[in-house]
């Protein structure tokens, strides 16, 4: 099992941006991780730029996106920027892509939210054929390219891995059929988790292509004691509803009354307790074959005090032990 990790993407300063990068590598985690939002203040607008100020704090973790709108994005501007990271990085770029959900970042590009799947897909395919040092002569959306060349092209060869989003069956198909692996958000039930990763098998199958094991997006926090237990349940489920109501995921959105009760969220979103309950957690996961965690600590602002608190936990007492 992989863990990953997304620092703090919510303070004026950057500083504790980079310092938890640097104590995320030191303790092991294998990707850092930069989201995506444009309303609100949970999250910077730029993900590729996030990752940019960490490579120079950081020296061998991954960088990934996770996940770039790409629908509201021009597919060219992110092939440049994208490859430059990788470059600039010294091969460590994971481009992590999504159609995205929230009205309201859809809006602010006047993207309509029926044209997503159609400019993913052509993005998609636009960036890999770049990415691999094509020749390209096409005309897009938005675009018009005529024997245009990529420079610089990516260090990793042939392309950096491409992770696809979403939750639907056709966004899983697509995400075996377009990208080199699948990320689950963490608005996913775990009880719903070996559907979707069963439905990316069979895909993958489908098309010959070997079996890969999805990343899965998880809100984590290891505690030392029972009190910090149910002080960190009670923020994150709390955070968990109050933002993505708001950025209106159909997820959490649509849940019930009783879907909504804290421990219900905990028990079905969250890998929240002492060590040893954690890696039971974790191996729950491990068994319908996730591979990768990524460790959403700082989800909806916490004390940066219990985040450093749980990543050395889980670092120093988890990690190891899986």
């Amino acid at each position: 099992m992989e863990f990953g990790f997304a620092p703090v993407q919510s303070k004026a300063s950057f500083e504790s941006m980079r310092g938890q990068a640097a104590l995320a590598e030191s303790l092991g985690f294998s990707t850092l991780w930069a989201h995506e939002h444009h309303y609100g203040r949970m999250m910077y607008p730029d993900p590729l730029m996030t990752l940019a100020a960490l490579a120079p704090v950081t020296r061998t973790i991954g960088l990934g996106t996770n996940m770039l709108l790409l629908p509201i994005h021009h597919p060219l501007r992110v092939a440049q920027a994208a490859a430059m990271l990788d470059v600039l990085s010294d091969g460590r770029l994971k481009l992590g892509v999504a159609n995205g959900y929230s009205p309201g970042d859809l809006q602010a590009f006047g993207v309509p939210a029926k044209q997503r799947g159609q400019r993913l897909e052509e993005g998609l395919l636009l960036i890999r054929r770049l990415w691999q040092g094509e020749t390209v002569t096409e005309s897009g959306n938005g675009y018009e390219l005529d024997n245009y060349e990529l420079f610089p092209l990516p260090l990793q060869r042939p392309n950096p891995p491409i992770y696809v989003g979403g939750h639907a069956p056709v966004a899983i198909e697509r995400a075996a059929r377009l990208g080199d692996a699948y990320l689950i958000s963490t608005t996913q039930k775990i009880s719903e988790i070996p559907a979707l990763v069963a439905i990316y098998h069979d895909a993958l199958a489908a098309l010959g292509k070997a079996s890969r094991k999805p990343t899965l997006n998880r809100i984590v926090c290891v505690v030392d004691s029972a009190a910090q237990k149910e002080q960190a349940q009670a923020f994150y489920a709390n955070a968990l509803l109050k933002l993505y109501d708001s950025w209106g995921h159909e997820s959490v959105t649509g849940l019930a009354d009783a879907e909504r009760a804290r421990q219900v969220l905990c028990d079905e979103h969250f890998i929240l307790g002492e060590p040893d309950a954690c890696i039971e957690q974790i191996r729950r996961y491990e068994a319908m074959g996730i591979g990768h965690i990524a460790c959403l600590m700082n989800f909806g602002g916490p004390d940066p005090e219990l985040v450093e608190r749980s990543m050395r936990l889980l670092g120093e007492q988890v990690m190891p032990r899986l």
